[in-house]
């Protein structure tokens, strides 16, 4: 392994990457991500089947490689890969090398989240699978779950994985530390389009706190003009939304300005729009 080059070490990375928590890999991927040739990616994914050759098998129906055996040659970092598979950044094989100025991240209390369960999630999400899982809940402990996950979710404290409840019968949000063991099970027919609360996007409207001695500083904190700021933000996410910002959704402003500097003005919109009471508290 010494003897690869960066860039090549890179791309085996982002095969193992895709592979482990997608469930797949093509050479179209590849050529997608680091525009290389399709021969070059050819030889990519035959040199990581010679590095781990367990962990990718070729699906000919599929005319791709599909995971074979979770068995990963690199270390990866989950956080980063949901992160990735969000959209929010790109993965990388070795984050040390990235240039960084001295700085302090607040420490967290987080539990990191096991590998082989949240790329599980990942896979049925992208494989379109339904789970059997463990899950641990608040209000019932822990509980066996047939679940058809369909999204990542991030209130900015936490992964969430957004599934319909078969036992339910609806869409919910779980949160991926309380996952015990996830088994992949058969294709599901549930998709993220029958998720009403997910498909419907609300406006929130928000001003400096009415009690607020010094508005004028909340307006530049947060970019806020003469008129109130507008999020748009899916349905289901409102009330991850106002507690991440610490928004003060009472009906009187009696929330504490110095704690709550923003107000939400338009409450009662949203309340016709069926945001759930316990989004406000």
């Amino acid at each position: 392994m010494n003897l690869l080059r960066d860039t090549q070490l890179e791309r085996l990375f982002f095969i193992e990457y895709l592979a482990i928590f997608a469930g797949q890999i093509s050479r179209k991927d590849l050529v997608g991500r680091f525009g290389i040739s399709q021969p070059a990616a050819t030889k990519d994914l035959t040199l990581y089947s010679e590095l781990s050759p367990d962990v990718l098998r070729y699906d000919l129906r599929q005319k791709c490689y599909v995971l074979n055996e979770p068995k990963p040659y690199f270390e990866h970092n989950v956080e980063q890969a949901l992160y990735s598979l969000a959209g929010d950044r790109t993965i990388g094989v070795d984050p040390a090398n990235v240039k960084r100025l001295t700085s302090w991240v607040n420490s967290n209390i987080r539990r990191q989240l096991p590998l082989e369960t949240a790329s599980a999630i990942t896979r049925s999400i992208n494989l379109g699978r339904t789970i059997e899982a463990e899950y641990l809940s608040l209000s019932s402990g822990m509980k066996t779950r047939k679940l058809s996950p369909v999204a990542l979710v991030n209130d900015g404290l936490r992964w969430h994985a957004r599934c319909y409840d078969h036992e339910k019968s609806d869409f919910r949000d779980f949160s991926f530390t309380r996952f015990s063991r996830v088994q992949i099970q058969d294709r599901s027919s549930v998709t993220i389009q029958e998720d009403s609360d997910w498909m419907m996007e609300v406006e929130l409207e928000l001003v400096p706190h009415p009690k607020a001695t010094h508005p004028e500083t909340i307006r530049v904190d947060f970019d806020i003009g003469d008129n109130p700021k507008r999020v748009q933000l899916k349905r289901c996410l409102v009330g991850y939304f106002l507690k991440h910002w610490h928004i003060d959704s009472t009906d009187d402003a009696s929330g504490n300005p110095n704690a709550q500097q923003l107000y939400l003005k338009n409450k009662a919109v949203l309340v016709g729009q069926k945001i759930p009471s316990w989004a406000f508290k």
